[in-house]
């Protein structure tokens, strides 16, 4: 099989044998998918500069099986994001997100462009935080793990303002009473919630407990294990 021009961006590149590269592509046509650059990591290679994360990239590669031959690459656009300092290292966070929650081959347009959309938050923007915290919110509806975040999950009532709620992974949440409290359980402020479903993180408080919320739902769907790129930020 060979392709053609395919619209992708890299998000993770480790080293291979004899100066060559495996590279993590997610593309807008084929989803995720692994290509091996035979050669792409010596030193006088043209694709050296590049093959490299968050650049838009016009990729071609030939071959069967897990991991074809990457034959062709350039630029798609000279004016890619501008990221440094906490804005690339949340970039590297999302590229992570994406490598562990998106199956291989599964074709997400809506993902592709939300991708877009945070790197251009993040280079654009010094609301970081809030840059994250909406491309986790939408990342989650898009791939069928939407929080609830308008309706108690047993009553079906709207949330209140005046409530705390716990709220139960893969159920929603649930108004916080003296029948239900326990030490481990994640409780939020009803205003936080439906701050969120509006988009509204103006609150240092609301941000807050929303980072928290969101790393608890994403904590649950990526297994429990650790992100590398979290490390980072300490």
């Amino acid at each position: 099989m060979r392709i053609q021009d395919q619209s992708a961006y890299i998000l993770h590149q480790r080293p291979f044998r004899d100066n060559s590269l495996i590279l993590d592509l997610f593309t807008k046509d084929y989803g995720r998918l692994t290509v091996v650059s035979r050669g792409g990591a010596a030193p006088k290679s043209k694709l050296k500069s590049i093959l490299r994360p968050f650049q838009l990239l016009f990729l071609s590669w030939s071959g069967k099986g897990e991991m074809p031959l990457l034959t062709a690459a350039e630029v798609a656009s000279l004016s890619g994001p501008v990221l440094a300092g906490d804005a690339l290292l949340s970039a590297f966070y999302v590229n992570e997100l994406l490598v562990k929650l998106l199956h291989k081959h599964d074709v997400h347009d809506d993902v592709f462009l939300l991708y877009q959309q945070v790197l251009d938050c993040l280079s654009g923007s010094n609301q970081i935080e809030i840059c994250l915290r909406l491309f986790e919110k939408k990342l989650l509806q898009l791939l069928g793990f939407e929080i609830n975040l308008t309706e108690d999950a047993d009553s079906g009532e709207s949330i209140s303002v005046e409530k705390q709620y716990i709220y139960f992974l893969e159920h929603g949440p649930v108004e916080l009473s003296s029948n239900n409290q326990s030490g481990n359980q994640m409780v939020i402020d009803g205003s936080s919630l439906l701050a969120f479903s509006q988009d509204d993180l103006s609150s240092a408080h609301v941000r807050k407990q929303i980072k928290i919320l969101t790393r608890y739902v994403l904590g649950h769907y990526l297994g429990g294990k650790p992100l590398k790129s979290r490390e980072l930020f300490r």
